[in-house]
């Protein structure tokens, strides 16, 4: 079985599983106006909405960073 895939929240200096990451973003999507403790990169309290604005803004950093697949440990 191979090893889980995780995603480190600095914010929060944790590490959760790929699957975790991806049921907080859509239970944050799901409720845009409910508050959440933290968000992926806030540690203070934030709403659904900031939680997918964060996560979009995450993305454009890593898909316009170019870095291959193999440099950022996947195979």
């Amino acid at each position: 079985m191979p090893a889980q895939r995780v995603i480190i929240i600095p914010a929060l200096n944790r590490q959760v599983t790929i699957a975790a990451y991806v049921a907080a973003v859509r239970k944050a999507k799901a409720n845009p106006d409910a508050k959440f403790p933290n968000g992926l990169t806030t540690w203070w309290p934030t709403t659904g909405r900031e939680i997918v604005a964060q996560f979009r803004e995450g993305m454009h950093d890593r898909i316009n960073a170019g870095i291959p697949c193999n440099a950022r440990g996947m195979t």
